[in-house]
């Protein structure tokens, strides 16, 4: 499996962590942008989150977003919120701490629902793992193109 091609807007506050992430997913082929300022990352967005060399304004640069949902200045919740306002169909898949058994009762399903999250996935993260969730995502992203 690999993301050949995927452009990844990546956020968490743990520098070595998001390093680590960062350096396997372009060892997969992806291109990974990654900010431990969740502030930067939107600023990020905000300037490259249209792709120039598309005739449709609507058509992001950004393919998928991966965000801790734990972090200063912002949170992730908060950050999926505002990308939504500029982009209601990217994919956005959020990191947790928390364990798993308590996930949910951390974030209200109905907040997920409503900023449409791909899935929230708790850490210890196994790098495997979310690539088969990337790998899964990216499907779903070829079919829809093909679709319209």
């Amino acid at each position: 499996m690999i993301v050949y091609l995927l452009y990844i807007l990546l956020l968490d506050d743990d520098e070595d962590f998001l390093k680590l992430v960062q350096k396997y997913f372009q060892s997969k082929g992806a291109h990974v942008n990654a900010y431990s300022e969740p502030l930067l990352a939107l600023q990020d967005f905000m300037k490259n989150g249209t792709n120039s060399n598309s005739n449709n304004n609507h058509n992001h640069y950004y393919d998928l977003i991966i965000s801790d949902i734990r972090m200063p200045e912002m949170n992730g919740i908060e950050l999926a919120s505002i990308i939504r306002k500029m982009n209601k169909d990217i994919p956005i898949i959020l990191m947790t701490a928390s364990s798993s058994s308590s996930i949910r009762e951390d974030i209200d399903s109905s907040i997920l629902k409503f900023l449409n999250i791909e899935d929230v996935i708790a850490k210890p993260i196994k790098l495997k793992e979310l690539l088969e969730k990337v790998n899964t995502i990216k499907q779903k992203m070829v079919v829809k193109q093909h679709n319209n």
